[in-house]
């Protein structure tokens, strides 16, 4: 039986792992990811490969490739962060595949972090036996991946389905991409918090109660904060709850005339405990837009859960391998 080193990079943690063919984790490590240069990352990266491959082969595991997945836009073809981000210091212009490479014989492919969590969902999970998914992570940023015709699209050099700044509102606040209005304003976890802590520190009305603790310690708000004052009654959370799906549905609207899927898959830690977050989008996804295109798509959940991103990047090898789509095990 063949198997694969998967390594999902994260901007707190990076997990690695052997995976077989049908997607199960074999062994798993999660390790903290380093907050000094790029050069410790890297070396952390080497040292993991190195356990794993040893692992492998003193269980008589036969690898086939390495599989990373990272946020950022990524040089498939060449396997470079070209564009990284600011969760993971000093990650721009970092040539991943050649510096491993020095270190293994193994193939190594590379590609975005929510690419490979939409290859796993469409080969293995939710998206299984369809061939045009869009997947939207909503975290600390919202990040986007879009499989057409059984290809995930990239662009022309890795910048496409930069889906979290999809322009939701043209007069909208300013975006950390330098933009205004751009769905990760309103619908990441970044986003909802900041809009929070706009409209506790605007409220001269706080007094003597849960809110009053955030207005002099505003940093301390994250979308946690939000969604329980909304579910508590509280008419500013429900407000920013309310913008987030509202912006959530055009975006998804936007993309769906754009690329046509038969299913949009929803992620990331703004969903904990969040089905009903996801029916109020699908409901009111169905009521904008194009009828013949919006109506027959489904908006549902990631299936493969925390593990998704681990996943992708460990089957990249059997997707990708001499260049050609090959089956995986999808029973």
């Amino acid at each position: 039986m063949e198997y694969a080193i998967g390594i999902d990079i994260g901007g707190t943690k990076i997990s690695a792992g052997i995976v077989d063919q049908s997607g199960e984790i074999i062994t798993k490590k999660v390790f903290s990811t380093p907050q000094g240069t790029r050069d410790s990352i890297l070396l952390l990266l080497e040292n993991i490969i190195f356990t794993l491959t040893e692992s492998a082969h003193f269980e008589n595991k036969q690898l086939i490739g390495i599989g990373i997945g990272t946020a950022g836009q990524i040089d498939f073809v060449h396997g470079k962060v070209l564009s990284g981000t600011a969760n993971i210091k000093d990650w721009n212009d970092v040539a991943i595949k050649k510096i491993l490479s020095e270190k293994t014989n193994l193939p190594i492919y590379i590609d975005n972090d929510v690419n490979v969590i939409a290859l796993a969902e469409q080969q293995l999970g939710a998206g299984k036996n369809n061939d045009d998914v869009i997947c939207l992570a909503l975290g600390t940023g919202v990040g986007g991946g879009v499989i057409s015709g059984g290809k995930i699209i990239r662009g022309a050099w890795g910048g496409g389905a930069e889906l979290g700044h999809i322009v939701v509102d043209m007069n909208g606040p300013a975006c950390n991409c330098g933009f205004n209005g751009c769905l990760e304003t309103y619908a990441s976890g970044t986003g909802m918090a900041r809009r929070m802590r706009e409209k506790i520190l605007a409220d001269e009305s706080i007094g003597n109660n849960g809110l009053v603790y955030y207005k002099h310690h505003p940093d301390e708000l994250n979308s946690k904060h939000v969604f329980e004052w909304m579910q508590a009654g509280n008419e500013a959370a429900t407000e920013v709850v309310e913008e987030a799906i509202r912006a959530l549905s055009y975006g998804i609207v936007s993309m769906i005339h754009t690329f046509n899927p038969t299913m949009v898959l929803l992620t990331g830690g703004v969903l904990q405990d969040g089905d009903w977050f996801i029916e109020k989008v699908r409901s009111k996804v169905i009521t904008l837009g194009i009828p013949s295109l919006v109506k027959p798509v489904a908006i549902q959940a990631t299936q493969l859960g925390g593990d998704a991103g681990l996943i992708g990047a460990a089957i990249q090898p059997w997707v990708y391998q001499d260049n050609r789509n090959v089956s995986l095990d999808r029973s």
